[in-house]
């Protein structure tokens, strides 16, 4: 056990308390953003995970997790797909139907935008997590895998993604940079079927150094190296020797970063509410700019920066030491009065930065649980 399980623990009772006060019974999904009732399927996969997790601690009793549990895996077994192919990217979390990029239930988006196959490949992990685990789920998990159309999702070697133009037609494209273009194929790995180009590391990768720290950038461009993918690998299904070793030299320079300027450092993608993107990568290396922050569709941003609860539990259940306490320290603030944790704090101010979300109290439930366990959850108890 980790010798601050107890941490962890007080950590992840606040990180349920989002889980039960955004949950929506209707589809058994839980608002990706508080009061926003829309996720898209990283979200969904997430709010399974907080859900796994938060009963394996010991959070949530058994019939009620398994009431909850079955009724979100039904809403995946029958949702509506994007075009007969893929989940499709958003859906709305009090009804199950398919919003479209301004996240309204109309008849015009009824077919959806398009499908994402790294949101999908975090959706396959956490699939494989809990139909291992408890076999009781497997015959939903198994239809649900059954609904995709793989040989579409998976070509040539690679992820396949999707957006639909305004005039409907369909753009197809290679999807994934280096760390979640792994993590993301390692999930459809985990169901035979293998992206092979995307699993291998060093395809697109070419070499950088950012502060004395030896790291990797990915040719193709537009890639955000930051944290997210490295932590879910680990704390997930456990990382393959080349991306632990990559891992360690990712948190190494964020402590790098922290002894050259004193910032403690933890960067992620989060949900910050801060206009006009309101979702925002802070990235050890983006585009060939370090430590910067980028958004979709957006140039090098300079602001917001801050310091990422979820990263900070993350790193500290999978690499502990004195720099990750000194981070989960540094995000305290970011819990509130234990109402739910906030995306973590602003580097400059300190102060929380708002923006509760799925993502941050899943990522902390799971760190939490892999503070018992000690290995990654896919390996069970």
């Amino acid at each position: 056990m980790h010798a601050d399980h107890a941490l962890f623990l007080q950590a992840a009772r606040t990180a349920w308390n989002y889980m039960e006060r955004e949950y929506q019974p209707g589809t058994g999904w839980v608002n990706s953003v508080s009061g926003y009732p829309y996720a898209t399927v990283w979200d969904i996969a997430s709010a399974l995970s907080g859900l796994y997790s938060a009963h394996r601690l010991g959070l949530v009793g058994s019939a009620e997790y398994d009431r909850r549990m079955r009724r979100s895996l039904r809403s995946l077994q029958t949702v509506r797909l994007f075009d007969g192919t893929a989940l499709s990217k958003n859906y709305s979390t009090a009804t199950g139907t398919i919003a479209g990029r301004d996240d309204r239930d109309t008849l015009a988006t009824d077919r959806g935008t398009g499908w994402s196959a790294i949101d999908i490949g975090r959706l396959l992990v956490w699939l494989k997590v809990i139909s291992t685990n408890e076999p009781q789920y497997a015959a939903d998990i198994n239809r649900i895998v059954a609904r995709l159309d793989f040989s579409t999702l998976v070509s040539a070697g690679y992820l396949q993604g999707a957006t639909a133009d305004g005039a409907g037609k369909l753009q197809r494209y290679t999807e994934g940079r280096v760390g979640y273009e792994q993590y993301a194929a390692a999930g459809f790995a985990l169901w035979g079927y293998r992206a092979e180009e995307a699993l291998n590391l060093g395809r697109n990768t070419i070499p950088i150094t950012v502060m004395d720290v030896p790291l990797v950038a990915d040719r193709r461009g537009y890639d955000h190296l930051t944290s997210e993918p490295f932590v879910l690998m680990g704390l997930e299904v456990g990382w393959t020797p080349e991306m632990g070793d990559l891992a360690s030299r990712v948190l190494r320079v964020q402590e790098e970063r922290y002894r050259r300027t004193g910032q403690v450092t933890m960067v992620s993608e989060d949900a910050i509410p801060v206009a006009p993107y309101y979702f925002y990568y802070y990235s050890i290396n983006y585009h060939g700019h370090q430590f910067v922050v980028g958004a979709q569709d957006a140039d090098v941003l300079q602001e917001p920066r801050w310091v990422s609860a979820k990263a900070a539990f993350g790193w500290h259940a999978l690499l502990p030491g004195g720099y990750t306490r000194l981070a989960v320290d540094a995000v305290a603030v970011a819990r509130g009065t234990g109402r739910a944790w906030s995306s973590g704090v602003f580097e400059k101010s300190r102060k929380s930065t708002g923006g509760e979300n799925v993502n941050t109290a899943a990522v902390i439930l799971e760190s939490a649980l892999h503070s018992v366990t000690g290995r990654p959850l896919l390996a069970g108890r």
